[in-house]
């Protein structure tokens, strides 16, 4: 298949799917032609290169995240990123950290529940509601720095910093380490992306271990002495009231919430604000009614069309028979939750940006069943408060003149623009 872009694009309606790389960097960045393809002519269709199964439809994506027995988290191996069995230097930057093991995120249950509810209070109604003022706060102060030039980058001015700083508070660090926080939550990104060049996993390394260090002293600390927080939480948990949960297990875990706790929201926000450029009858919609509700409605339609997770690695614990394909016991299979809710047999002209669909709220992108993102409650709170500000504060978005275009980032796990060049007026 040609390398070019525009050339492997329009192969995907005319190779036949075996030839087609569905790991290939051009369909990372615009998987939907993909998508629709697979959902429509294989539903269950294994990679010949990969080997992997990518499972496509709305209702067996569900069925594999509702059915941990039989399509566990659990890997066999590490990430092949960052598998340092062939890499003596990338051995040696890993042996200078802690090893990474299961816990929320890449464990089964029963073991999978009792890691999450050590973090469940944190994520509580209570809590969410105790959080808003923040969260506001936040939104505002960010808006400040940027709304007299009447022009920013809109996912670096914004989309990251509000949930990077809400986490970084919740974790309890000091805003003045944003930016390591920042460079941590790249370098985990990386890790996930299948995209990484071997010096750019060796990077990665690098700064993982470096958040490794950094929240292992921190872990003793609170130990010491126990603060509000979910550090604290994780730290002084202990499983079924006996064996404290190790560095390993809290840097594990600290690793997940960091990650899940403000890359998907920055995704999202972000490419919400090009869909209202993009869709104007749907500006128009909700200038005409800001109203907490039609908000909710578009941050529920923003995550079904941008879809920030948008797929998912599970394992095959046996052999299964599904849409005629055998899929062997230990085999990988890759869950598109990006297709399935895309998916027209659940969502109907899926391709249209729609505010007012009436089953908004079934679509995936935090996952379902075990594996529901942990942070989902949080991400919605921080979209329809920052929302909020942002359309009592702005409007008339539109791309910035000289502006770079709009572009994805190519990742295997997530989905998000590299950038958003807006231009605004203030009201």
């Amino acid at each position: 298949m040609s390398e070019n872009a525009s050339d492997v694009l329009a192969a995907v309606g005319t190779c036949p799917l075996h030839d087609i790389n569905p790991m290939h960097p051009e369909l990372l960045k615009r998987p939907w032609g993909l998508n629709k393809r697979l959902r429509d002519d294989a539903p269950v269709f294994q990679d010949p290169g990969s080997g992997i199964f990518f499972i496509s439809r709305y209702e067996d994506v569900v069925k594999m995240a509702m059915d941990p027995a039989t399509f566990s988290s659990k890997m066999l191996q590490p990430t092949r990123a960052m598998d340092g069995s062939k890499d003596p230097e990338l051995s040696a930057i890993l042996a200078e950290g802690y090893p990474q093991v299961p816990t929320m995120l890449t464990q089964d249950p029963p073991l999978q529940r009792r890691y999450r509810k050590f973090v469940d209070g944190a994520f509580s109604p209570s809590s969410l509601r105790a959080l808003e003022p923040f969260i506001e706060a936040t939104a505002n102060a960010l808006i400040d720095d940027f709304i007299e030039a009447g022009r920013c980058d809109f996912l670096s001015d914004f989309g990251v910093p509000l949930p990077l700083r809400v986490i970084v508070s919740q974790l309890g660090a000091p805003m003045e380490d944003l930016a390591l926080f920042r460079k941590w939550t790249e370098a985990f990104i990386g890790n996930l992306s299948q995209q990484l060049d071997r010096e750019g996993v060796r990077a990665a390394a690098r700064d993982i271990v470096e958040f490794q260090h950094y929240f292992a002293a921190r872990i003793e600390e609170r130990r010491a002495a126990p603060e509000d927080d979910i550090l604290s939480k994780v730290v002084n948990a202990s499983i079924d009231g006996e064996q404290p949960l190790s560095i390993e297990e809290c840097l594990s875990m600290i690793g997940q919430i960091l990650v899940a706790g403000n890359e998907t929201t920055s995704g999202s926000i972000t490419e919400g604000i090009l869909l209202l450029i993009e869709n104007p009858d749907q500006y128009a919609l909700l200038k005409s009614d800001p109203s907490p509700e039609m908000i909710s409605n578009f941050v529920e339609e923003v995550l079904r069309f941008s879809s920030p997770s948008s797929n998912m690695f599970r394992r095959a614990v046996k052999e299964v028979e599904w849409h005629g394909v055998t899929i062997p016991k230990d085999a990988i299979l890759f869950a598109r939750f990006a297709s399935a809710n895309q998916d027209e047999r659940r969502f109907p002209d899926p391709e249209r940006f729609d505010i007012t669909r009436p089953n908004l709220k079934e679509q995936v992108a935090f996952g379902k069943g075990v594996h529901h993102c942990l942070g989902a409650a949080l991400s919605r709170r921080e979209m329809n408060i920052g929302f909020k500000v942002i359309f009592e504060r702005l409007t008339n978005f539109r791309l910035a003149e000289g502006g770079a275009k709009p572009e994805f980032a190519a990742n295997a796990l997530l989905h998000g623009l590299h950038g958003l060049d807006v231009e605004f007026d203030a009201i």
